[in-house]
């Protein structure tokens, strides 16, 4: 009868010295994607790294892409939280320096949250034909765009091309008694009227409106993806918050650097 082979069981150091190796060898697959460092570190060095307790710098490699950490972090054993040591091998841009004293305070409107879900023009239409609407909030500015912008976006649903995100405010059931609709428009009202304009006929798209179109034409503009918010139970100066943050936002790309970017493509046909 064989012997059982007995295995030696490692040791605190050594079974550290595997982990930090598995590290490494896992971080060599990211290394093409390190971008060169902006900052560094040197050996010793206390660091953050994300939740861990204590990080320092045991080493540093690829000319400072990768620090190798030896760290302290916390479990929760049932509700009784212990120490233990661990190595983190990572990119330079997860090491961040202590910085107690930061005394910044840029952070804004952290309370107003908007949740996208998908949508398609038909839908977002008939919002406006079954509950009603209202595209002129006190808040809101007049139409102001012109036949060439309301090509360019029936254009841009033709050629399947994001024409943007909608949100809306679901008045309360009081308000919508008195004003006999449901929704106000908050962002995506010079948009959402030349859908409306164009679906309804009164807006032609290279000299044919939406009942010239084949089925093929009409299914494109009707099933086009958006993505919509609704704001609900909400208060007016809110709703002002969400609309400031919306309009200060963004920048449109420029015309020129488009058609740069058209004519790349174009050499590729």
């Amino acid at each position: 009868m064989g012997k059982k082979k007995i295995e030696k069981e490692l040791t605190k150091e050594e079974k550290l010295q595997q982990e930090k190796e598995r590290e490494i060898e896992q971080i060599q697959r990211e290394l093409p994607f390190i971008n060169t460092p902006s900052y560094f570190f040197n050996v010793g060095d206390k660091v953050s790294y994300g939740a861990i307790k204590e990080s320092v710098v045991e080493d540093i490699l690829y000319d400072g892409k990768v620090y190798v950490l030896k760290c302290v972090a916390t479990n929760n054993n049932y509700g009784r939280p212990y120490d233990y040591e661990t190595y983190r091998v990572t990119s330079w841009t997860n090491v961040r320096p202590i910085c107690p004293d930061n005394d910044t305070n840029f952070s804004e409107n952290q309370d107003v949250r908007l949740d996208y879900y998908n949508s398609t023009i038909e839908s977002l239409l008939r919002r406006n034909y079954v509950f009603g609407i209202d595209f002129d909030p006190d808040y809101q500015r007049g139409y102001v765009w012109d036949v060439k912008d309301k090509e360019m976006l029936l254009d841009s649903i033709f050629k399947n091309i994001d024409i943007g995100k909608f949100v809306l405010i679901h008045i309360s059931d009081e308000e919508c008694h008195k004003r006999g609709l449901s929704y106000e428009i908050l962002d995506g009202k010079q948009r959402l009227s030349t859908l409306i304009e164009f679906y309804e006929n009164k807006l032609a798209y290279k000299g044919k409106y939406y009942n010239d179109l084949s089925g093929m034409d009409k299914r494109a503009f009707t099933e086009h993806q958006v993505a919509v918010a609704e704001v609900r139970e909400t208060d007016k100066k809110t709703v002002l918050k969400y609309f400031l943050m919306l309009n200060r936002t963004g920048k449109s790309m420029d015309e020129s650097h488009l058609l740069e970017v058209e004519k790349m493509l174009d050499s590729m046909k």
